[in-house]
């Protein structure tokens, strides 16, 4: 098989996991000698990064979903270097892709879908997802299930997760303790969480929880990593549960490797969640998890073996299970070690292979 031309398009402008999941795929893609190219936005991180390792750029507005002008743009693209897969990994890139395909039947649309939220649309159901697609990608079984209760067509979906970037952290400053700036003792407990400061990722549970957990152990110490829209909340919410002196807000670090050295529990309250990734990096740092059963993340935390999973929302089993490791220091390196364990099965070299995998089958 001839070696294949991919256009790639994702439209966010911050930085989270599923840019970083986009950045490692081209990198691999690249590996195997396929030519790929990444649409995004002139003001996206995601573009800066890229440029950095001089993968191949190529600007866009994608000003919403029904961006007429990034669609004729792309569509000519397509027909010029006579693409053969264009990948999206935004809902907006999506549409974007598909009026830009409309007529060609020469280039394959794949989509990854990385949220575990419902289809209510009936356009989106029937072509989005549907008559206007050749593979949907979803990062989790907890992602395809919904699609198939959705009415998606279970032959267009297949499972391929998230994978750990071990990279990263080998680049990352492993002299620098975030411990000793924050001026936390080599005793003290520290519970963190990274995750962007948004409306799904319900930082208020994590904060009720600890609430509950420093009226028994009040020296434990909460780390929230990341930035978002929500920050004014949360800010507003740690004062007034009077959490000021034990919850830090560290903003987005991009050296994050220095907040799971520092950290002995890692902690993920989400309503919603794809995968998370961040459960991924953690796993990495042999850390013990205490994780919601949203989306995909019961398919990483395995309670009771290398973590806790409790219901969304539940705020005081939450406590009950940071409290029992905070308690228990040998059960939380026991649970750590089997992180590291089950990481192993969840590698960013998997999830390159078998997205290769759905290319050649589209394009034999």
């Amino acid at each position: 098989m001839k070696n294949l031309i991919i256009a790639h398009i994702d439209s966010h402008t911050s930085w989270r996991g599923g840019q970083k999941q986009v950045i490692e795929l081209i990198k691999g893609l690249n590996k195997l000698g396929q030519k790929n190219v990444l649409f995004c936005k002139p003001s996206s991180e995601i573009a800066k990064r890229a440029e950095e390792i001089r993968i191949e750029v190529i600007k866009l507005p994608l000003k919403g979903e029904w961006d007429i002008i990034s669609a004729l743009k792309l569509r000519s693209f397509i027909k010029k270097e006579k693409v053969d897969i264009i990948h999206t990994h935004t809902s907006h890139a999506h549409t974007i892709a598909i009026i830009a395909l409309l007529g060609i039947d020469t280039c394959k649309l794949v989509v990854s879908r990385r949220v575990d939220f419902h289809i209510h649309n009936y356009f989106s159901k029937k072509y989005k997802y549907g008559t206007f697609v050749n593979k949907i990608i979803a990062v989790s079984n907890a992602i395809k299930r919904i699609l198939i209760e959705d009415g998606i067509d279970p032959e267009l979906l297949v499972t391929i997760k998230s994978g750990f970037v071990q990279g990263e952290f080998e680049r990352s400053d492993k002299n620098s303790s975030l411990r000793k700036q924050l001026g936390f003792s080599e005793n003290t407990v520290v519970v963190s969480t990274v995750a962007a400061l948004a409306p799904h990722k319900a930082h208020y549970v994590l904060l009720k929880a600890a609430n509950v957990v420093l009226k028994k152990y009040p020296n434990v110490k909460f780390l929230f990593a990341g930035e978002g829209k929500m920050k004014s909340i949360i800010t507003k919410d740690i004062n007034s549960l009077g959490l000021g002196e034990s919850v830090t807000l560290l903003g987005f670090v991009e050296d994050i490797g220095t907040v799971y050295r520092a950290t002995d529990i890692f902690a993920i309250s989400s309503e919603e969640e794809g995968l998370c990734t961040s459960v991924l990096d953690a796993m990495y740092f042999g850390l013990p998890i205490v994780a919601t059963s949203a989306g995909g993340i019961p398919e990483l935390v395995q309670d009771g073996i290398n973590g806790f999973i409790v219901p969304v929302h539940d705020h005081l089993l939450f406590a009950e299970r940071l409290n029992l490791l905070i308690e228990t220091p040998d059960r939380r390196k026991k649970m750590g070690l089997r992180s590291s364990d089950i990481l192993k099965q969840n590698t960013i070299e998997n999830t390159i292979i078998k997205t290769f995998d759905v290319y050649s089958e589209l394009c034999c």
